[in-house]
């Protein structure tokens, strides 16, 4: 399994990497959701190119685009309201 940091700040940390099991994928953390979140880690962007898009807790449809344009969106919009 490969994993690679693609964006990080204090809030948010996004990775892409590929899984013998699930292929490519890609997921996003938001640290202020760590409680809100199933396993308490923030993870609320989960996509594989075998499963899907498993968890999108954005607030950003899956019809807005692909995964990388929902985390890109998500993470500008993040960025707007914290300054």
């Amino acid at each position: 399994m490969s994993r690679n940091t693609i964006y990080q700040d204090s809030r948010l940390t996004l990775v892409n990497g590929q899984d013998h099991m699930v292929g490519d994928f890609i997921q996003l953390y938001d640290n202020e959701l760590k409680d809100e979140t199933l396993e308490g880690e923030g993870l609320i962007l989960d996509w594989s190119d075998d499963l899907g898009m498993e968890i999108n807790l954005t607030g950003i449809s899956n019809n807005f685009g692909t995964p990388e344009e929902i985390c890109n969106e998500y993470i500008k919009t993040t960025k707007n309201t914290n300054n």
